[in-house]
């Protein structure tokens, strides 16, 4: 499984290139306080990391709105690969959430 090329951000982490990306539009679980998983995944495909930095889009929930950043996303991918996520390999995507690599 890989992530839509359409609106791919790059990020690079140690000599390895990952994709990532942000909906542009806020879906209708943001918008109702459900916080959004960012989907990273190498240049190769392999393993999808779903990041879960605590990031919301519903202000009206009194929300304080965050910054997504390139070294947001290399920090999260650093912390996965600790924690053992192998990303050259294929299987079911795994969630970072709260320091821990979930399925």
């Amino acid at each position: 499984m890989a992530i839509a090329k359409k609106g791919l951000r790059k990020v690079i982490v140690g000599d390895e290139i990952f994709y990532w990306k942000i909906r542009k539009k806020v879906s209708h679980n943001e918008r109702h306080d459900v916080e959004y998983e960012i989907p990273v995944q190498h240049e190769n495909e392999g393993q999808i990391l779903l990041i879960n930095a605590g990031f919301c889009r519903s202000e009206s929930y009194g929300r304080e709105p965050m910054e997504i950043t390139p070294g947001l996303i290399q920090s999260k991918i650093i912390e996965a690969i600790e924690l053992g996520w192998k990303f050259h390999q294929s299987g079911k995507p795994l969630r970072l959430m709260n320091g821990k690599l979930l399925l």
